[in-house]
């Protein structure tokens, strides 16, 4: 094996794990790593040159995103089949050219496509194509893949505490389908309760269908219980949106309780509850539910990849029938390509092993992004440090100047959004900023432009 005792130099300003990673990838790309190598394990290869064993398996998790490195579970990490890099050939010098101007961002919760893990996904997407190339163009049950439907229950139970079979599960296109799919199923009486500030397309839908809306106002941790009992209440617990914030237990329990004493439907939507970093994930409401009325909606969107457009419900068993029967009668359904694959990508344990290297990267990036929003004056407003999302509501000591705000920083090259768009009363005046795809060095510059940027 190459020596790796020289991965790291006190000469070198880079963070360590971009040391070791730079210093394995080049050994890999000229060839000193041949395919097939098992490299030492985090811990050893930590001691060996005096670091943090979290510091090598940042490293190791970057190498296998990029696909130079495989994990193999209960065997340890290897190097792929990477063919050697020739030198780069050496071009007569040419005027110098103006760099590309750093895009702005801070687009509210908007996954970082730079981390999607191609290599390992395009190994599923290949092996799935070998062996059973008829998933890939085909599917006979409207609930979904069954092999991916048995993955999504045993992930639900495994980062969200939900107890479900496959046959609870069914695969959408995407969140936003997965919440339309629950809504038109359940309101039966045109009454639906919405908390307010809340998710915009969920509004739009119950809107476009005449139901009464009974708004549930936000506070610091979520909502509040409705006044006037509907029979469907669509609730996000672990991490309301847009403002953040965490359900308390007995609060659960209490809109768990309402809903079981009138026959009712709680829809939970847990978009982004993995995101969470101060402690472990909150468990989901369905977690708690002893009454069989809670309805779980998840999503591949902000863990995984957007343009995958597949999205997922956990039912409770006595629905089953109900939902089966009305989309045995319907054409359409989530995309079929991409559901065995990801039921092969989830099975390997890359799923999870994304998920917690996307956890460790947006906490980073959420720290930054908190620590300069900090240092803004307090005569621009204030924000609440929930450690968790992928995005931060900043709340607006002259709520007026809203709309001004979001104006010049969209001018200026900012997809930040205004807190009044997601509240139908236009009470929430803020700014909703996005931190999640930019590196931790751009985002104090980015949050110090932005600051500029609104300060009108």
């Amino acid at each position: 094996m190459a020596d790796l005792a020289h991965l790291l130099s006190q000469a070198n300003p880079s963070p360590r794990y971009v040391q070791i990673g730079d210093g394995l990838r080049n050994q890999i790309s000229e060839g000193h790593l041949v395919a097939g190598v098992r490299l030492p394990a985090s811990r050893a290869l930590a001691q060996d040159l005096g670091v943090a064993r979290s510091t090598v398996v940042t490293a190791y998790d970057q190498l296998i995103a990029e696909g130079y490195l495989e994990a193999r579970q209960g065997a340890g990490i290897f190097v792929c089949d990477v063919a050697p890099i020739a030198p780069t050939r050496v071009l007569p010098p040419q005027s110098p050219k103006r760099p590309p101007q750093e895009k702005q961002l801070l687009l509210p919760g908007a996954p970082d496509p730079d981390i999607f893990p191609i290599q390992p996904w395009a190994r599923c997407v290949a092996r799935v194509a070998r062996s059973t190339p008829q998933a890939l163009v085909h599917q006979d049950d409207p609930f979904g893949d069954p092999v991916l439907r048995r993955e999504i229950a045993a992930y639900a139970g495994r980062w969200r505490g939900i107890v479900a079979t496959a046959d609870q599960v069914i695969v959408t296109s995407g969140a936003s389908e997965a919440l339309r799919l629950a809504m038109e199923l359940l309101v039966s009486d045109n009454h639906i309760a919405l908390e307010s500030p809340g998710y915009v397309p969920t509004q739009k839908f119950a809107s476009a269908r005449g139901w009464t809306i009974n708004w549930m106002p936000v506070g610091a941790q979520g909502a509040a219980l409705p006044k006037q009992a509907a029979e469907v209440t669509v609730l996000t617990p672990s991490h309301q949106f847009p403002l953040g914030g965490s359900l308390p237990v007995p609060v659960r329990q209490a809109f768990l309780q309402a809903a079981a004493e009138r026959n009712g439907w709680i829809i939970e939507d847990d978009f982004d509850s993995e995101f969470r970093y101060a402690g472990q994930p909150v468990p989901a409401m369905a977690a708690l539910d002893h009454h069989g009325c809670c309805v779980y909606a998840g999503t591949f969107s902000k863990t995984f990849s957007h343009s995958l457009r597949l999205g997922y419900l956990i039912l409770p068993s006595s629905l089953i029938t109900h939902f089966r029967d009305t989309l045995n009668q319907t054409v359409g359904g989530a995309p079929i390509t991409a559901q065995r694959p990801l039921a092969e990508f989830m099975a390997s344990g890359q799923y999870d092993r994304h998920i917690r290297r996307a956890r460790r990267l947006y906490a980073q990036r959420y720290a930054v992004a908190a620590a300069a929003l900090a240092d803004w004056p307090d005569h621009l407003g204030h924000f609440h440090p929930h450690q968790a999302g992928m995005q931060i509501a900043f709340h607006l000591a002259s709520p007026h100047k809203e709309q001004e705000m979001v104006k010049a920083a969209q001018a200026d090259g900012f997809s930040i959004s205004s807190l009044s768009r997601y509240d139908p009363g236009g009470e929430t005046q803020g700014l909703l900023i996005g931190f999640c795809q930019s590196e931790p060095e751009q985002l104090k510059g980015q949050i110090e432009r932005l600051r500029r940027a609104i300060q009108i």
